[in-house]
């Protein structure tokens, strides 16, 4: 039965009522199923107090009547525990069927009851008077703790005590007294099976809220999982033919020499670096506001160097704005999410350097009481108090009424808000109007390990390149700007297509799209091509959705990321550091390869 079928039937139910105390035959068998996992659930404990109740009456028979009553009686009463014991261990057996494990749990119950009233009868034949007090506890045990039907525990509770009234009837002399204790018993019956019916009425209601609220649930996390899909297709999508332009645009930036070309198409790079951080924001945030969209991988490492990267790559941007851009920081290690906190910084540090309209922009790292306080901070404008309030909010541009596409969407903050909510790491902001404003992130200290040296990176680009790309426009443009680079390239449109041209090719690097047409991923299309060529080639992998399921896949095999749209600094800064790995290798691979 799917979810829409389930809910249909759960609503119609629920608008007809339940009196009767039974569902549909659909809906039945679901009810009686979570009935009898919470009878399992509080198997040992009903029946740990089903024995502690007759172990107590053992203590006080031996103590307080003659020996041979109780003698006589404690049989009874071990019987009781022994089916107490053998029930338990039926009922707590998984495979024992729903209706088996109901009747041995009620039954138990119901020799119990038995056992009591057969000892009342045997005293008095014994001589002993017995007071029929226990029953009214057997009866207040069933009603209120056993949790079993209204149905099962009426039959249990009516049948016993028509039991005892008979066997008063025959064994003893009918009188008032057993007119009065069968008096006592029916409405104490009658209120226990009053309260049972309330009880599971009530019970029977909530299971149907429960059941549609998880339903609720389970479609929530369907949609989710769907608008997790859309955003990696989406993105995907998008991001393609956003590639190919901003790679056309670099390339026609480069070949062209006339000043009016290169002044159209930098415009158009520009623009298109533009779109591609809008894009990149919108799905970003959307991302963010999915349950898991956005899984946390926290690692101790060390601060200084992703601080030094982060002000390295906006110091030109502050230097033409006229900024001076200040870096503090001691050589510090954090437990954190690298990847997460450098968006939260990098965010936090264009934010100040667009926005604040400010002289001086620093970033500050120190020790603060077991933490690593985080600041970015500003000279410029400030905040008043209602714009504190406002500036975390969604698509909120304090200085931007027209809108300028140039200075974002106004997701920047919100997307810091979003990102030190999931890292649990705590965000203040501290601004006063016309004395700047400071951002501070704290984030937990962890102890120093080894940080690895950076690779050398090489000055000019030379190498053998093999390109797979299924993307017509995406190929052409890629291998068209690592030509005008100086390097020799092979772009092929699948894996095949690849492997076929290893031989001729002998490639110094790999670099794959994600999502190739074929079965295979890029990440597999590389692995198969290192198999090919017998050696680990330095590779390169392009793909739309970074996810850290495809970082943590592409760590242990040695494959460097890159996101979509690629921006050309961003790959010529990521080849000259993989092509010196490729001449390292090519002395070795030469070795590798017998002349003919």
């Amino acid at each position: 039965m799917n979810l829409q079928e389930e809910e249909r039937l759960l609503l119609a139910q629920q608008r007809r009522g339940h009196n009767r105390l039974r569902f549909m035959a659909a809906l039945e068998q679901g009810f009686i199923e979570h009935r009898v996992q919470r009878i399992r659930r509080r198997l040992w404990l009903i029946g740990g107090v089903a024995i502690a109740f007759q172990l107590i009456y053992v203590g006080l028979d031996l103590a307080l009547l003659p020996p041979h009553v109780s003698l006589s009686i404690v049989p009874l009463r071990l019987l009781g525990i022994g089916g107490v014991l053998l029930a338990c261990s039926y009922c707590a057996r998984a495979q024992s069927p729903l209706f088996g494990t109901q009747l041995a749990y009620t039954g138990a119950y119901a020799l119990n009851a038995a056992c009591v009233v057969a000892l009342i009868y045997l005293s008095e034949a014994l001589g002993q008077s017995m007071p029929y007090d226990g029953l009214f506890l057997i009866l207040l045990f069933g009603y209120v703790l056993l949790g079993v039907s209204f149905r099962a525990i009426s039959v249990a509770a009516w049948g016993f005590c028509l039991l005892y009234v008979l066997l008063g009837l025959l064994l003893t002399e009918p009188g008032a007294t057993l007119a009065f204790q069968g008096l006592f018993l029916t409405c104490a019956n009658l209120l226990g099976s009053g309260g049972a019916y309330l009880q599971e009425h009530g019970q029977r209601s909530a299971w149907l809220n429960m059941r549609l609220l998880d339903l609720a649930r389970q479609r929530a996390v369907a949609d989710d999982a769907r608008k997790l899909r859309l955003l990696a297709a989406a993105s995907h999508d998008l991001r393609q033919p956003l590639n190919a332009m901003g790679l056309y645009a670099q390339h026609l930036l480069e070949q062209s020499q006339e000043p009016a070309i290169r002044q159209v198409s930098g415009r158009l790079a520009v623009s298109v670096e533009q779109l591609s951080r809008l894009l990149q924001s919108l799905l970003d945030y959307s991302r963010l506001t999915l349950p898991g969209g956005v899984p946390v991988k926290p690692q101790a490492f060390a601060l200084r160097p992703l601080l030094e990267r982060l002000a390295g790559e906006t110091r030109d941007e502050a230097r033409a704005q006229g900024v001076d851009l200040q870096l503090r920081c001691a050589e510090l290690w954090v437990r954190s999410d690298p990847l997460l906190l450098e968006r939260v910084l990098r965010n936090l540090l264009v934010n100040a350097l667009r926005h604040a309209q400010a002289r001086r922009v620093w970033v500050a790292a120190r020790e603060e009481g077991g933490s690593v306080l985080l600041e970015v901070a500003d000279d410029g404008r400030g905040l008043s108090p209602e714009e504190q309030a406002q500036v975390f909010e969604e698509f909120r541009q304090l200085d931007n009424p027209g809108r300028n596409a140039e200075q974002g969407l106004g997701l920047g903050l919100a997307i810091v808000q979003q990102l030190t909510a999931l890292l649990e790491h705590p965000l203040r902001l501290h601004s006063i109007p016309g004395q700047g404003a400071r951002f501070s992130v704290q984030v937990p200290l962890a102890a120093p390990g080894q940080q690895s040296a950076p690779p050398a990176v090489a000055a000019v680009l030379r190498g053998r390149i093999l390109v797979l790309e299924d993307d017509g426009a995406g190929r052409e443009a890629l291998s068209g700007l690592l030509q005008r680079w100086g390097c020799e390239v092979w772009a092929c449109a699948g894996l095949e297509e690849a492997l076929g041209c290893l031989d001729e090719a002998q490639p110094q690097l790999l670099i794959s799209d994600y999502r190739l047409a074929a079965v295979e991923d890029g990440l597999r299309a590389i692995e198969r091509v290192r198999e090919a060529a017998g050696r680990m080639l330095p590779a390169l992998l392009i793909s739309a959705d970074i996810s850290p399921e495809l970082q943590e896949r592409c760590v242990p095999a040695h494959v460097t990321l890159l996101g979509k749209p690629l921006l050309p600094a961003r790959l010529r800064q990521a080849l000259a550091v993989l092509m010196p790995q490729a001449s390292a290798h090519e002395p070795a691979a030469r070795l590798a390869t017998p002349e003919i």
